[in-house]
């Protein structure tokens, strides 16, 4: 009992260093948990991956080989020792020959990945191949959709795990992509960007792109973004043109173009992307008929619409046309804790989105790449890119 009470007394006499001392033993306690709790997930992942690897092949069949492109510097130089600690290790257990290569520069990066989607350019089947898409950055929203996970180490050291095994594993699906053209006045048009999520333009996406100037809030960062951009001219409120879409369609001879037989000996080994339910010689007479929409709002998207749709389409998405300070960082804020939006959905095939001139370079997002504003088509290409995912 004596040395209770003077326990007691130390910590009243001391309550400043008291204080501390409890923060710092929680703190330890959640960083040691939170470790054992990963060494469990990468324990368990470890045995199933070697599963894989210490199966027997025949020997008519090549080891599988996995090509990693890697931005070293992604996630503040993190991405590279997440994919050395979480990834590598199951994709060589599971007897898989990794190769990686390591972009040099943000351009370096940019070609790599115009060159995967120039496979959608291409008619000779090479989107046959399997992409697959490791979670390691922070603004990889292909990848968390693909494979679902919270905020928290725990749960992204998962979502590597995930997606290393659906890599393993094999699993893949067929999915959805933009195909992007810029529209000209009689000039020879550049080439078309493919992109696999979406296009964003307006004040919310002008305001996650500068939450990194805020690292100084920690934790806090991305709700401090909404707080100190919520009044600044500087950010996107008026995203006003004129829009003309069709509407979406299961395929008919109007808008399923065939591609050209690969003009090779092996190649009745390739499938097809086109999908047997379609016949392209039906005509759908409402594939053709065409909308117009003159839209001003503070938010504008295009997206690839959800999975398991009747007819593959696009979404065009529109907030509302104005915020009040307010009402812009509540609803940031909202977003950030994934609750439901309420906006307006148009379906369609095809967009043709014309801008009004804003008056100054304004800049929109690509799968989280930034490009200039310009009139430009997009089509949906229904089941063109197969990548790994979950199963």
């Amino acid at each position: 009992m004596e040395k209770i009470v003077k326990f007691s007394t130390t910590i009243r006499n001391n309550w400043k260093k008291s204080g501390v001392g409890a923060c710092a033993l929680a703190y330890g306690a959640s960083v040691t948990k939170e470790k054992y709790d990963i060494n469990i997930l990468m324990r368990a992942a470890c045995k199933e991956a070697a599963l894989y690897g210490d199966a027997l092949i025949s020997m008519e069949r090549n080891p599988t080989v996995v090509t990693v492109i890697l931005n070293p510097v992604a996630n503040k130089r993190s991405a590279k020792k997440d994919f050395e600690k979480y990834c590598e290790p199951l994709l060589h257990l599971a007897g898989l020959q990794v190769d990686v290569v390591q972009t040099a520069s943000e351009g370096n990066a940019k070609e790599i990945v115009e060159t995967l989607k120039g496979l959608l350019r291409r008619n000779d089947e090479a989107n046959r191949f399997p992409l697959g898409v490791l979670p390691l950055g922070r603004t990889n929203k292909l990848g968390n959709s693909l494979f679902p996970g919270g905020s928290d180490n725990v749960e992204k050291v998962k979502q590597l795990i995930d997606a290393s095994m659906a890599v393993i594993k094999g699993n893949t699906e067929w999915k959805d992509a933009l195909k992007i053209e810029q529209i000209t006045d009689g000039e020879e048009a550049p080439r078309p960007i493919f992109a696999m999520s979406s296009i964003e333009w307006g004040a919310f996406r002008d305001t996650m792109a500068k939450k990194d100037k805020y690292w100084f809030t920690a934790g806090l960062r991305e709700y401090a973004t909404f707080i100190f951009n919520g009044y600044k001219d500087s950010i996107t409120w008026n995203c006003s043109g004129t829009l003309n879409y069709t509407p979406p369609c299961a395929g008919c001879a109007n808008c399923v173009q065939k591609k050209p037989e690969p003009k090779r000996k092996w190649s009745f080994f390739i499938p097809s992307t086109q999908a047997a339910t379609v016949d392209p010689k039906e005509i759908n007479p409402e594939c053709l008929k065409s909308e117009e929409l003159c839209f001003k709002t503070a938010e504008f998207k295009i997206e690839t619409a959800a999975e398991k749709q009747e007819k593959p389409s696009l979404k065009i998405i529109l907030g509302k046309s104005s915020y009040s300070y307010a009402e812009f960082v509540s609803e940031g804020w909202d977003r950030l804790k994934n609750k439901p939006e309420d906006k307006e959905v148009i379906s369609a095939r095809t967009v043709e989105l014309l801008p009004q001139d804003p008056g100054k370079e304004v800049t929109i997002e690509i799968d989280k790449e930034e490009f200039e504003l310009k009139p430009v088509k997009v089509t949906i290409l229904p089941k063109v890119v197969k990548l790994f995912c979950l199963q």
